[in-house]
C-alpha cells in the first residue's frame, strides 16, 4: 500500500486548503431534485445504531465507537464525498474523484495508507456488487500495518455484519441505492470502524465504481455478468490525528449544514 502522509503541514496552511475547497462548494448549483427532496422523513441520526448510510457511503461501526468517533468518520467521510464528486463528476475522471476524496480525508486529519486505483478483475463470469465491496475491503484490511489481528478480524467482521444487516433495511438500502446510481453506472464506499482502549480510531474503506450499458434497478445483492460491466476500485486503511481534525470541524460541519439536502445521513442496525 502506498503511504499517503506528506510533511506536516501547519494549521494556517490546512485551513487554507479546506476553505479553497468550500470556496468551490459554495459555488456548486444545487439541483431542483435535491431541493425538493427532503430528510423530514428521515429519522435523525444520532450516532447510536452501528451502520450507516452516508451519501455514497456504506458504513458500519464496532461496538467499542463512541458517539463522538463515529461523528468524525461519517463528517469526514461526507465532506470529502460531496467534495469529490462535485469536483470530478465526469466518467473518466473515476481516478482524479478518488485520489481528491483522499487528499481531502487526510486534510480533514486522517493518516492514510492506500491501494492504487486499478480495474477490478472478475474471477468469474458472475459477480455481485455487495461481495466486491467486501472483497476489496477484506484485502485492504489484510494489508494494514500497525494494526493486531484481532482488530483486523473486527473490521472484517463489522463489514460483513453491515452488509448483511442492509439487505433487512428497504428505507436505509433504498436511500444508497438513489445516492449511489448515475445514468452510465455508479459508485460507492463500504467502510468499517473500529476504536481503541487510547481511543483512536480505525477505518477501513473500498471504493467502487462501475458503468454498464445498461442501469439495472438494483446495485447491491443482484447478480451480475462481467460482460456487462466495467468495474474500478480502490481501498484504504486509515487512522485518525483528532487534533489535525479539531483544526477543521468547525469549517466540515458548517459545509455539511449549507449542503444539508446532498449530505444525508441515515443510521441503522443495533445499537
Amino acid at each position: 500500500m502506498n503511504d499517503l502522509s506528506n510533511a506536516v503541514m501547519s494549521k494556517a496552511e490546512r485551513v487554507a486548503l479546506f476553505e479553497e475547497s468550500l470556496k468551490f462548494v459554495r459555488e456548486q448549483p444545487v439541483a431542483r431534485a435535491l431541493l425538493v427532496s427532503s430528510s423530514a422523513d428521515l429519522p435523525i441520526d444520532k450516532d447510536e445504531l452501528n451502520a450507516a448510510i452516508m451519501g455514497t457511503g456504506i458504513a458500519g461501526f464496532d461496538a467499542s465507537m463512541s458517539k463522538r468517533s463515529k461523528r468524525i468518520v461519517k463528517n469526514t467521510y461526507m465532506y470529502a464525498d460531496l467534495v469529490a464528486l462535485l469536483k470530478y463528476p465526469g466518467t473518466n475522471q473515476k481516478e482524479q474523484r478518488y485520489n481528491e476524496f483522499m487528499r481531502l480525508m487526510k486534510l480533514a486529519g486522517w493518516f492514510a495508507f492506500s491501494q492504487p486505483y486499478n480495474r477490478y478483475k472478475a474471477a468469474s463470469q458472475k459477480l455481485t456488487m455487495d461481495n466486491i465491496a467486501l472483497s476489496v475491503l477484506h484485502t485492504a484490511v489484510s494489508a494494514a500495518v500497525g494494526q493486531g489481528a484481532a482488530a483486523l478480524k473486527v473490521l472484517s467482521d463489522v463489514a460483513d455484519f453491515t452488509m448483511n444487516a442492509l439487505k433487512n433495511e428497504p428505507q436505509a438500502l433504498k436511500l444508497f441505492e438513489n445516492n449511489s446510481k448515475k445514468a452510465e453506472g455508479g459508485n460507492f464506499c463500504m467502510s468499517s470502524a473500529l476504536q481503541d482502549d487510547d481511543g483512536s480510531i480505525t477505518l477501513a474503506i473500498a471504493a467502487v465504481q462501475y458503468f454498464a450499458a445498461a442501469q439495472p434497478t438494483k446495485v447491491l445483492f443482484v447478480e451480475w455478468t462481467t460482460s456487462s460491466v466495467d468495474i474500478y476500485n480502490g481501498a484504504a486503511t486509515m487512522h485518525m490525528d483528532e487534533e489535525d481534525y479539531a483544526m477543521i470541524e468547525p469549517l466540515i460541519v458548517k459545509a455539511l449544514a449549507e449542503q444539508r439536502a446532498k449530505a444525508l445521513t441515515y443510521e441503522f442496525g443495533n445499537a
